[in-house]
């Protein structure tokens, strides 16, 4: 059966909302991140969360580009069929703490005009911390939404805290704030709530101003392009796109999107750098004018502030492994590896999206409460972790930059190993391996104090049962309808 059908198939997902009860204690939280193939779409990230009580282990897909906590019911179509929901499915008449809030509350339009109907309910989550994890093989998991309650589902009147806003509200950390750091293809992976990495980035870190919307309100992560230039391995500098004073070119960051989705011109002329081929043996790409032709992207934010970040990577970067279904990577006849270019072209007036083909070349922090985003370049060389927890207020982010080391460090290499959890239930398995030990999050209908290192955090949380595929495209249209 092809990707486009099992997704067509998949009828019934779980879409999580979240609300907090309140703690003591704040830290930062580490959870470490596994990047799979997902069949033609690519490499996606995730870490591990377990739903119900008892619990059910499963996937999600780290995403910044959406606001929803979604899982797969196991009534979905594509879960019986011969590939199943890659990432774990939850069967709601299993779990006791399982209990429906509102029934047909919620409607969701995404972008390939899928749909996605069903109740609020409450239920418990566990965050757990995970370097391997199994090997998804569709787009069939859940997601963890990272972006503004402004967008989240169908509620135009008051949005529903997210998750990210139940830890705050919970005392777990203090902002809503968070940062990524990708790292390359098949190396280790995390993401920190109210706190950064400073062995994983090099250079100066900048921040911008989030684009506002016709409201003055940041609601996206979205930042303008202002160029790209290229710098071919045998030739001068080109500028493939300047964007106009009066014509920003607006930007989405989304790391659940796998690709990059420049405008056409830009695209046929990157097209043109890699030698005409979307597809090509990956020695050809690790050896070649491909790791020495780079490019750079400069970022500027809302308003007139002219500071500005960079972004440098090579055109190496932007290839990845090509999928080949179920078996892995795909070969060609003589049973080389190949890879495939990771460049899209967007259609007429659509917002760019930048997805971790780009993202993985950056560190990126994301500030929910100040409306912004910051970029540094990516230490690929990092070998250990300091990890700096991140103050509330504007200037918090840059007090911790300007650290070395807090006595609110959380997590370094080594210094922990814990086992907990039993493995997540995606289709095939690999051998788990649970490091770090920054916390524990349990999500619950009970409150309690915030614990030591390795311990839980509780939470209420509000389900949403949904009637549509597994997943389609994570950002939604912009209309929605209730039901």
């Amino acid at each position: 059966m092809s990707y486009r059908i099992a997704l067509t198939l998949c009828l019934a997902a779980l879409l999580l909302q979240v609300q907090a009860t309140q703690h003591t204690g704040t830290s930062a939280i580490e959870i470490a991140l596994i990047d799979r193939m997902i069949d033609d779409i690519g490499w996606a990230y995730y870490a591990n969360i377990s739903v119900g009580n008892p619990s059910k282990v499963q996937a999600v897909l780290i995403d910044s580009g959406s606001n929803e906590l979604l899982f797969t019911a196991t009534n979905a179509t594509t879960y019986k069929t011969r590939n199943g929901c890659a990432g774990g499915t939850f069967n709601v008449t299993k779990s006791s703490t399982f209990n429906v809030v509102t029934r047909g509350g919620l409607s969701i339009g995404f972008e390939d005009s899928s749909k996605k109907k069903g109740d609020y309910f409450t239920d418990e989550v566990q965050i757990r911390i995970a370097y391997e994890v199994s090997n998804p093989t569709s787009m069939n998991t859940g997601i963890m939404g990272l972006g503004y309650a402004n967008n989240e589902g169908s509620n135009k009147s008051e949005p529903y805290a997210t998750f990210l806003d139940a830890l705050v509200q919970s005392g777990a950390i203090k902002s809503r704030l968070y940062s990524i750091h990708l790292n390359q293809i098949n190396s280790s992976s995390s993401i920190i709530f109210s706190g950064i990495d400073i062995a994983k980035f090099q250079g100066p870190m900048t921040t911008l101003d989030c684009l506002l919307d016709g409201r003055k309100t940041a609601t996206e992560h979205k930042l303008k392009l202002d160029k790209i230039t290229v710098n071919p391995y045998d030739e001068n500098s080109e500028e493939l796109l300047l964007s106009s004073g009066q014509v920003p070119h607006a930007v989405f960051l989304d790391s659940g999107n796998a690709r990059w989705f420049v405008p056409e011109p830009v695209y046929r002329k990157i097209l043109v750098l890699a030698g005409g081929r979307r597809v090509r043996p990956c020695s050809e790409v690790v050896h070649s004018a491909f790791d020495t032709t780079h490019f750079q992207l400069t970022f500027s934010g809302d308003g007139l502030v002219s500071n500005t970040a960079t972004l440098d990577l090579h055109l190496a970067d932007l290839f990845a492994p090509k999928v080949a279904g179920n078996s892995g990577v795909a070969a060609d006849h003589n049973g080389n590896p190949l890879c495939t270019l990771m460049v899209e072209p967007s259609g007429p007036g659509e917002i760019s999206a930048i997805g971790d083909a780009v993202m993985r070349a950056g560190y990126w922090v994301f500030d929910l409460d100040n409306g912004q985003i910051s970029v540094a370049q990516a230490n690929i060389e990092a070998s250990s972790s300091d990890i700096v927890k991140v103050l509330k207020g504007v200037d918090g982010l840059s007090r911790a930059v300007q650290r070395h080391f807090v006595g609110d460090q959380v997590s370094a290499s080594g210094d922990y190993l814990l086992a907990i959890g039993p493995s997540p239930s995606f289709t095939s398995s690999l051998e788990r391996r649970f490091d770090g030990a920054a916390a524990t999050v349990k999500i619950s209908k009970v409150s309690a104090p915030w614990p030591l290192i390795g311990g839980l955090v509780l939470f209420t949380v509000l389900f949403t049962m949904l009637a549509s595929r597994c997943l389609g495209r994570r950002r939604r249209q912009e209309s929605l309808l209730l039901v």
